[in-house]
Formats: structure tokens, C-alpha cells, sequence
């Protein structure tokens, strides 16, 4: 690599461990653990001394050299920069929260009778997102997370009318569904904010990776909460936090059990393990754990702690007793494969494009990877083949074709679109020129129209990798996985995530040996967190 060559000129074996490091980031860890290595592994080998101090290299984290030296983990820079602002301001805002603790409670003593109803007869397991300026609620779908969250606002505007509140999440799907989610207590509470991506309530600064909001241009809001928080990388969990005062509130809800972010870090998993580790984040974190979606005791919400727990058994034990939620095929049958295909017939032949997005969402096909036989690229091709099959009108074709459903990738603010937004191509029947328009659900459940050729980034969506699919829910999910148990990705989390985002049923294609594999690995990533959050 080219960079580990420049290294390499500064001084000789440098070039390893920045190839290493690197790797290391490529993996989705903050840092280099250099008690990973592989002995057998010569990639893998550090030169002697590597590790002392030098011009290049530093145990001290107040100096400015490329690689620190930390709590026994090396680190680029920038992202040991990234790390520590999380850590500190978590520090502030928890110490700043406890110097309010006893004039908080005190407020809210007048209003505990409406608290107490609300929280089921007992607002105390709650108080922390009453009254601390940080707080994390997890638990896995349908827990309640954020009808909590709506009970603790509805406490927060009675005794604040004027609270200036911020909802925001890391995809704009996901932002739109605590929106959803929140539509009620919005009747109640007239001036309370759609959601908004993290990106945007941030301000992103043009042509940079800065943002208008930091630590010298702090949100003014009052309380900010965070949805699917596991999503978030190291680098964009330490931007928003660094635009946190430090007397103001902030709220991380997430499912710690979810795949980690795309990028490095896996910040809300590791406070999560922070907590059980036991440090000063013990008092703050509020763990739901009865799921009111899914039965425990069968079908998803079985068989997903199942996986979570690491019980490979739960493989035969479902193939032998598949139930109406949950089934596996570990042949890869054509006639199971063309049963979900067939059920994307419903939007295709659905006039009215509102309804036409609602019946696109309820059914998905969730790939771990995107080439390869059971990769999203040739599975949206397969789809499409059979849907063209039918006899029902739908032509695929290069570019953008009538009844293409769509994803966009990336946010475009502008269009008012945002990466994970699923739309549908389709011809106005208004328009004179029967031109084709890209359909997205809009507000007020109105349609969003937009020709498609502004569309920069953008992928077909039958099927979807289960990266994409966080934030998002479907009635049915076809969870199609390789059958190589070698693929690195396959892990209990990425099965998790797949099945629990089905409301009512899952299917799962893969060979019995990668389904044990894939729930006997777990996703470890690499950070200090937990050594800098000790009491």
C-alpha cells in the first residue's frame, strides 16, 4: 500500500503498523489491539521496538504524533481524538447532570402523581431520562423504546411548555420512523419537531467534514434524543456529542444486540458493555427487555435471543419445529424463493401510488452481502426476472423503468430525500408527456414526486443488505445468506438484525453449517471506551 510506504520513508518498519491500524479501521475497531495479532501470520508481525516511544509514535495522549500509544492499544490520531471527546463529554454532561439531580427532582415533584401514571404506577426506574443530561434506553423491537421516550417528553413539556426539543437519528428512514412513531404526542404537543437526520441537525458544512454546530457553536436544544443510536460510527457519535452543552440533555436510544455502524466504532454497543462492566455509566442506562411485538416463548421472538445468546442448537430446533413466524430452508428452494417474489406483485398492480409505497414496504428480501449468488446484486435481478415472468406489465430495463422500486444512498437535502428512503418509479398519469417520476412518501402522507434523473445515488430494492435495513420494519423478510460459513460479515448480530426486522414472518435460506457458524461468531470490535469510562 502506498501509505504504508511513506511511513515506511519516515522510518523503517512504520509501514507495518500503519498497514495494520488501517486494517484494523477497515474492520469496523477504533484502534489496533496488538494482543490480536496472529502469531502465524506473518502480515501481522510488528518490528521489533515498534511500539516505543518516538518521533512518530507517543504514550503521552496530550502530544500530536500520527499513532498514540493508549491503555495498551494504538491508535491513528485522529480517531484516539474522537474517542477521548466522547469519553469527556459523556464525563461532563453525567457531572453536570448530578449537580442539577436534586433541583431536577424537586421540579418534578409537583408533576410525580402524572409521572407515575404514565410509567405504568412508578416513574423511578425512569428517572434517569427525567432527570439526568445523559441517558441511554436499550432494548431490542417492540421493548418501547420510544414510547418511553414520548412518556418522559410528555413529563418534560408539562413542566417546561417551552422546551426546545431535537429528534434526530443517523438515516433518514430511521428518522422518519421515530417521526411515525411520535405522531401522536405531536397532536398533544403542536410545536414538538419532526425528526431530522444527525447530518442535517448538525449543520454539515459544504465541501467539508466539519459542522456548523460544535463545541464553540454548541444546539441550543434542551433535550435531544437519538434514535437507532447503534448505527452510529466513532466519528459522527464524537461530532454530535461535542455539540452537546454540557448542561443540556441528550437521550441515545438503541438496540445494543443491532448490527454496529458501516464505519469504525461501535460506540453504543460499547457503553452498553460499559455498563455491565461496571462503570460510572451503571446509574444511566435503562435496559427494557419485554418485547410486546413478539411472543418469547416461539417464532422471532424466540429463535432472535436465541441467536443472541449464542444457542447454535436453535438451528435444528427450528428446521425440525417451524411455526407460522419462522421458518429455515437450508436448500435454497426456487418455489420458497419465488413465493416472496410473488408477493412485490401486490404494489406493482396497485394503482394508487400511496398505497403502492405502503405495499413495497411490507415485504423485503435481506442479503449479508452484495456480489455473489445470495448478494443483493443478483438476487434484485432475479426478482425482476420473475415479476417480468408474470405477464403483469413490469419491463425492467437499464436506467430507471416503470415500477422500479428504489433506495436512495446517499441524503440528498435538497429533494428532501435521504439515504434509506425507499421509493417507486413510476408514470404520471397526469402528466401530459407520461414522463416518469420517482414516488417517496412525503408528509402529511402525501406523495414526494421528483423526476428521476436528480437521483444521483441510488440502487434497485427488492432486496437490500441487512446493514441497510436497520431502522426500517416489513410484515414479511426473506433472509437470504451465503453458503459459505467463511464470509466474514456472518455473524449472530447480522442474524439478529435480519429476522427481528419482520413484524410477522421470517423465512431464512441458508445451509444448516452457515446458520450454526453465523451464531456461534459474535462481532467484536476494538475500542478504549470502557477503560476511560471507569469510575
Amino acid at each position: 500500500m502506498i501509505f504504508a510506504d511513506y511511513y515506511d520513508s519516515l522510518q523503517p518498519g512504520l509501514g507495518v503498523l500503519a498497514y495494520l491500524v488501517f486494517k484494523r479501521l477497515e474492520e469496523g475497531h477504533m484502534c489496533l489491539d496488538p494482543c490480536s495479532l496472529d502469531p502465524e501470520d506473518p502480515e501481522e508481525k510488528l518490528p521489533e521496538g515498534i511500539l516505543d516511544p518516538g518521533p512518530f509514535l507517543t504514550h503521552d495522549p496530550t502530544e500530536l504524533k500520527p499513532f498514540i500509544f493508549f491503555h495498551g492499544n494504538v491508535y491513528f490520531q485522529r480517531y484516539f481524538h474522537y474517542e477521548t471527546i466522547i469519553a469527556r463529554k459523556i464525563r461532563l454532561l453525567i457531572r453536570s447532570g448530578s449537580a442539577l439531580r436534586e433541583t431536577r427532582l424537586g421540579e418534578l415533584q409537583p408533576y410525580r402523581s402524572f409521572a407515575d401514571a404514565l410509567f405504568g404506577g412508578n416513574a423511578t426506574p425512569f428517572l434517569p431520562a427525567l432527570t439526568e443530561n445523559f441517558c441511554i434506553i436499550t432494548g431490542g423491537p417492540g421493548t418501547g423504546k420510544t414510547t418511553l421516550v414520548s412518556k418522559v417528553l410528555r413529563v418534560l413539556y408539562a413542566m417546561q411548555p417551552g422546551l426546545k426539543v431535537a429528534l434526530a437519528a443517523p438515516t433518514g428512514k430511521a428518522a422518519a420512523r421515530i417521526s411515525e412513531s411520535m405522531a401522536g404526542l405531536r397532536q398533544e404537543i403542536p410545536h414538538l419537531p419532526e425528526a431530522m437526520t444527525i447530518h442535517r441537525l448538525l449543520g454539515p458544512v459544504r465541501g467539508s467534514v466539519f459542522f456548523r454546530h460544535n463545541a464553540d457553536n454548541p444546539l441550543e436544544n434542551d433535550v435531544i434524543v437519538i434514535d437507532e443510536s447503534s448505527m452510529i460510527d466513532g466519528a459522527l457519535m464524537a461530532k454530535l456529542l461535542d455539540a452537546v452543552n454540557p448542561d443540556k440533555r441528550i437521550i441515545l436510544l438503541g438496540d445494543r444486540d443491532q448490527l454496529a455502524s458501516v464505519e469504525a466504532g461501535s460506540v453504543f454497543g460499547d457503553l452498553c458493555k460499559a455498563e455491565d462492566a461496571g462503570t460510572l455509566l451503571d446509574p444511566y442506562v435503562i435496559r427494557l427487555t419485554k418485547s410486546w411485538r413478539f411472543d418469547p416463548h416461539k417464532g422471532i421472538g424466540l429463535f432472535s435471543r436465541s441467536v443472541m445468546e449464542g444457542d447454535a442448537d436453535c438451528i435444528a430446533r427450528t428446521i425440525r419445529d417451524s411455526d407460522e413466524a419462522l421458518s429455515i430452508d437450508t436448500q435454497y428452494d426456487p418455489a420458497l424463493f419465488r413465493q416472496y417474489a410473488e408477493m412485490y406483485r401486490e404494489y406493482i398492480q396497485e394503482p394508487d401510488i400511496v398505497m403502492a409505497l405502503d405495499k413495497l414496504n411490507k415485504i423485503r428480501i435481506l442479503c449479508a452481502v452484495r456480489e455473489g449468488e445470495q448478494g443483493v446484486c443478483h438476487t434484485n435481478r432475479r426478482v425482476a426476472a420473475y415479476l417480468r415472468s408474470l405477464g403483469i406489465g413490469f419491463e425492467p430495463s437499464a436506467g430507471f423503468y416503470h415500477n422500479q422500486p428504489v433506495m436512495v444512498t446517499a441524503n440528498m437535502y435538497a429533494l428532501k430525500v435521504f439515504n434509506g428512503d425507499v421509493g417507486i418509479i413510476r408514470r404520471d398519469p397526469s402528466d401530459p408527456e407520461n414522463r416518469l417520476y420517482a414516488w417517496f412518501p412525503g408528509p402529511a402522507g402525501l406523495p414526494l414526486r421528483i423526476l428521476p434523473g436528480y437521483l444521483t445515488h441510488y440502487e434497485t430494492v427488492f432486496a437490500m443488505t441487512v446493514n441497510k435495513s436497520q431502522g426500517s420494519e416489513f410484515d414479511h423478510v426473506l433472509v437470504l445468506l451465503p453458503d459459505s460459513s467463511q464470509v466474514k460479515n456472518l455473524t449472530r448480530e447480522l442474524l439478529y438484525t435480519a429476522v427481528t426486522r419482520a413484524r410477522s414472518h421470517v423465512l431464512i435460506q441458508a445451509p444448516r453449517d452457515v446458520l450454526e457458524a453465523t451464531v456461534s461468531k459474535r462481532i467484536t470490535r476494538v475500542s478504549g471506551l470502557n477503560s476511560r469510562l471507569k469510575v
